[in-house]
C-alpha cells in the first residue's frame, strides 16, 4: 500500500480517490497512511476523497462525511456539523411515545429503557430536558442508526 501511494503522490495529483486505503492494514502501517494522507490534506491545492467502512479512519481525518446507505444519499455534512447536530439520548421507554419517536433518527429499545439517536441536539434537549442522559454519538453510532431506524431488543 504505500509503494501504491507513494507512486500515486510522485505525479503531484490535485485529486486522490481511494477505496478502503487502509483495509486489511495492521494498525502500525493504519496509521501511518492515514498521518500521510493528514498531511497531505493540509496543502489546500490537494483533495483526497476516499470510501472507507472503517469508521474510525474517517473519525481521524475527514473534513467531511457523506453517508450512502442502500443506494441513497443519507447525509453529507462536515464533521463539525455531525458533532454539533446529533446525539445519543438514553432514558426510560416510559418517555416515548409516537410523537417523540418521529423526532428520533433511530431508536433501540430494551427492557432497561431505550437508546436513540437525534439529528437535531437543539430540539432534543427542549423535548427532553434533564430526564434523559445526552451523549455526543461516533460515527458507527450515527450509520448504526440511520441505517436500522427502529430496534426492538
Amino acid at each position: 500500500m504505500k509503494a501504491s501511494l507513494a507512486l500515486a503522490l510522485s505525479h503531484k495529483a490535485e485529486l486522490i480517490i481511494m477505496d478502503e486505503p487502509t483495509s486489511g492494514l495492521d494498525p502500525v502501517v493504519r496509521r501511518e497512511i492515514l498521518d500521510i494522507l493528514y498531511d497531505l490534506m493540509q496543502d489546500e491545492h490537494k483533495t483526497i476523497f476516499f470510501s472507507s467502512h472503517i469508521t474510525t479512519d474517517l473519525d481521524r481525518i475527514a473534513d467531511y462525511i457523506t453517508f450512502i446507505h442502500k443506494g441513497k444519499l443519507i447525509f453529507s455534512e462536515d464533521v463539525h456539523s455531525l458533532a454539533e447536530n446529533y446525539a445519543i439520548i438514553k432514558g426510560e421507554t416510559n418517555l416515548l411515545d409516537q410523537d417523540v419517536e418521529k423526532e428520533l433518527v433511530g431508536v433501540r429499545k430494551t427492557h432497561t429503557g431505550f437508546e436513540g439517536l437525534t439529528s437535531n441536539s437543539q430540539k432534543a434537549r427542549l423535548l427532553f430536558g434533564d430526564s434523559v442522559l445526552f451523549e455526543r454519538p461516533s460515527l458507527d453510532d450515527i450509520m448504526y442508526f440511520t441505517g436500522k431506524g427502529s430496534i426492538h431488543g
